[in-house]
């Protein structure tokens, strides 16, 4: 019987080890897809992909899938982009519509015959996903919105209203919505051009958006108190809002925004406290970066160029337009992502990339908690092995941050 069990321990063992062998080569091979993607390789950048997926035994995530149909759309082999496609879309329940419709890098499949039906597929996914997707016009132009908690929409009682990141769809709060509308009513949307949000042909400035959002809030019966939550970009606009409204706001939680305390001239900062020369900042920021905007929007759907380009022109002022007023005294939380992102290791630098995400992060940092020391209900999290999606890799300590903002909040009441 000891002989049996100490065999069984060992397959058992050897077994964990193999897994987690391929496992290993699997993010590898992942890692030198996207960096191959990166270099414009697609045809060995799928390939890598294939790779990828043949070491973890067939195993990849919806996400994986679709950037390998990507690289084979963009090396011009339909019956691969298709296969992966179809993969995620009928097996993985895609429900990212307005994406796919969108994507510069399957402009290739548009002519095929297959596209139809596989828009067709995800579409239905969608609907089925989000059956109280909704939409409002505002001023001739249709916006996806999408309540959830109703019930809970009492006077006094905070709504929550989510904002996304740069050109992002309400789907990566799904996790985070769907717990705080036990006991709150919860307003997610996506901005113009983005998912199904038509293009109301006006630049996403401040201003606009956070007038939009506003009426929007008002038309579906959610009236102030707002306790706002954004994700990366979408930070400016909710810190846009608190300061242009402050009388009506609940509690803000930023994760991991935009740094919108990066006052004009931070942004050599982490450079040269790595060892750079402001000489060599200006050289890598100058005309050889302003190319590569350049391309970037020749290359890119218009809703990330548009969104890019106010992102740009707020970082031009030291975001002045975002923080024109004080914080108001309610709960604020800052959310940050310590998992460093793998895929920046691509390319050769004259520095450690990953030590300047470090002292980077640690700016920012000092920056937020000086801005939540005045505040009787601030808060700093520090998720260190999240990535930059924190309601997706970490839904638990967003979940809980806004529940303790509420509890908070009712303290303030």
């Amino acid at each position: 019987m000891k002989t049996t069990t100490f065999l069984l321990a060992l397959l058992i063992s050897a077994t964990a080890l193999l897994a987690q062998n391929n496992h290993q080569k699997y993010e590898e091979l992942v890692r030198k897809a996207d960096s191959l993607y990166q270099a414009k390789d697609y045809k060995n950048s799928a390939l890598a992909f294939s790779k990828a997926f043949k070491a973890n035994n067939w195993n990849a995530s919806s996400n994986e899938h679709y950037n390998a149909a990507c690289s084979w759309a963009l090396a011009t082999v339909p019956d691969s982009a298709f296969y992966h496609l179809n993969y995620v879309a009928t097996k993985m329940n895609y429900t990212d519509f307005g994406h796919i419709k969108g994507d510069p890098d399957l402009k290739s499949l548009h002519g095929d015959k297959r596209w139809e039906s596989l828009l067709a597929k995800v579409k239905a996914n969608k609907d089925e996903a989000y059956r109280k997707i909704d939409f409002i016009t505002l001023n001739g132009f249709k916006v996806e919105v999408l309540t959830s908690g109703m019930e809970n929409n009492q006077a006094e009682k905070p709504v929550v209203v989510f904002e996304n990141g740069m050109a992002s769809g309400f789907g990566s709060w799904e996790t985070v919505a769907a717990e705080i509308s036990k006991t709150n009513a919860v307003f997610r949307y996506n901005r113009p051009r983005i998912g199904e949000s038509e293009n109301d042909s006006l630049p996403p400035t401040i201003e606009h958006i956070v007038s939009n959002l506003r009426k929007m809030l008002l038309q579906k019966g959610l009236k102030p108190p707002y306790l706002l939550v954004s994700h990366s970009f979408g930070g400016a606009y909710m810190r846009s809002y608190a300061s242009m409204y402050p009388e009506e706001i609940a509690g803000l939680v930023f994760v991991d925004p935009v740094d919108f305390t990066k006052e004009k001239g931070f942004g050599s900062l982490p450079y040269l406290e790595i060892g750079l020369s402001q000489h060599q900042v200006d050289s890598m920021f100058g005309e050889t970066y302003d190319k590569f905007i350049e391309q970037l929007y020749e290359e890119m759907p218009e809703f990330y160029v548009q969104e890019v380009k106010i992102s740009r022109a707020l970082n031009a002022t030291g975001f002045e337009e975002c923080v024109r007023n004080p914080l108001p005294d309610v709960p604020v939380h800052f959310i940050m992502a310590g998992g460093y992102p793998e895929i920046d290791d691509r390319g050769e630098t004259p520095f450690d990339k990953k030590k300047l995400f470090r002292i980077n992060n640690n700016l920012k940092m000092k920056r937020w908690v000086a801005l939540l020391d005045p505040l009787k209900y601030g808060k700093f999290f520090y998720s260190s092995s999240s990535g930059h999606l924190v309601q997706v890799d970490d839904p638990k300590l967003v979940i809980s941050s806004i529940q303790l903002a509420l509890k908070d909040y009712d303290k303030i009441k």
